[in-house]
């Protein structure tokens, strides 16, 4: 979806890392900081562009904003639809690190916010020295829309789904895997007919120390499936979704599972929130394993009628976060911000 929106505003694409590879590498900081000045120094045609739009907060373009490499008229852009300003906000990167990612953000002239969270995020995170802020939403991709023989057949089952890809811990702890399966843990004690499905690609390292404190009994009872591009055999067998993240900007998976007729169960750190939230304001929690939990079971004690209600509002909802609206909205955010900037 990012490539979409980017494409729709006409964008080129570079690597953010185009002369020295490290986004997808193990490299030192040391590595990375000299990449970030050789890329700005050797950016071709730096001075030939209104906007440089930038994926997440890096770094080059404020160094070529800094040292004047490019001209004062050129806005930099950093569209934020990941997690790192939850983790700026809930410290969880180091001192350092963090103290580096707030003087980025600061400097960057636009920040495009990928739902309300990362604007409400971004205005905590910068109280005084706010860059100018457009905010969008993102929406289900075509491919990704529930036929109908994919919509939820187990609507009165007790079957939990969550989507969502790792493979290792740091992702493991923004999508708050480890925090749904204590969760799950803990209304399983209570109601042993529970089901807890993950579907994506997670390290088997990662899976075993998550489970590996829990009892044979429970371990059985969730079932890691792995990636798939056919989440339907999924979804129909789903009667509640689970995405208590820490940060998660946005979450497709939730458009999908709802748009599929399951009611969703979210954190208040998940931004997909915004859409769960005009269903029924009771399916967003805190952070708390016992307060997720008692959700859980409060959920599978609706009646049927009550759940069915649910999972039609879930629909209707969410099939009106289409890819082709958001892309559409995306591009009328652009055009705002060309008149804003006199471009």
């Amino acid at each position: 979806m990012h490539r979409r929106f980017s494409e729709a505003v006409n964008a080129e694409f570079r690597f953010v890392d185009f002369r020295m590879r490290w986004q997808d590498r193990d490299k030192s900081i040391l590595y990375r900081i000299v990449s970030w000045f050789v890329c700005a120094f050797t950016f071709k045609g730096k001075r030939d562009f209104d906007i440089l739009l930038v994926d997440n907060l890096h770094f080059y373009p404020v160094i070529m904003k800094m040292l004047g490499l490019i001209r004062k008229k050129q806005k930099i852009v950093a569209h934020m639809g990941s997690h790192t300003l939850y983790f700026m906000y809930a410290h969880r990167f180091s001192k350092f690190t963090e103290w580096m990612h707030v003087q980025a953000l600061k400097r960057y002239d636009i920040v495009i916010c990928e739902g309300k969270m990362a604007e409400y995020l971004t205005k905590q995170i910068l109280p005084v020295k706010t860059p100018k802020l457009y905010t969008i939403f993102n929406g289900i991709p075509e491919e990704h829309v529930p036929e109908e023989k994919y919509y939820t057949q187990n609507l009165n089952g007790k079957n939990i789904l969550f989507m969502g890809h790792g493979p290792g811990e740091n992702r493991l702890w923004y999508k708050g895997l480890d925090l749904m399966i204590a969760s799950f843990d803990l209304a399983f004690k209570k109601d042993t007919e529970l089901t807890f499905t993950i579907a994506g690609h997670w390290d088997d390292a990662v899976i075993a120390e998550l489970l590996s404190s829990y009892d044979p009994v429970t371990k059985n009872a969730i079932k890691f499936v792995g990636q798939t591009s056919q989440l339907g055999q999924y979804t129909k067998d789903a009667s509640l979704y689970l995405h208590c993240a820490r940060g998660e900007a946005f979450g497709i998976t939730i458009l999908i599972a709802m748009a599929a007729g399951i009611p969703s169960l979210v954190s208040e750190w998940t931004g997909g929130k915004e859409v769960v939230e005009q269903v029924d304001n009771r399916f967003v929690v805190g952070l708390e394993k016992e307060k997720i939990a008692e959700k859980i079971l409060w959920y599978f004690s609706l009646s049927p009628g009550e759940k069915k209600i649910i999972s039609e509002k879930s629909m209707v909802v969410a099939r009106t976060y289409t890819a082709t609206k958001a892309v559409d909205f995306y591009k009328q955010t652009f055009l705002q911000i060309e008149k804003d900037f006199g471009f």
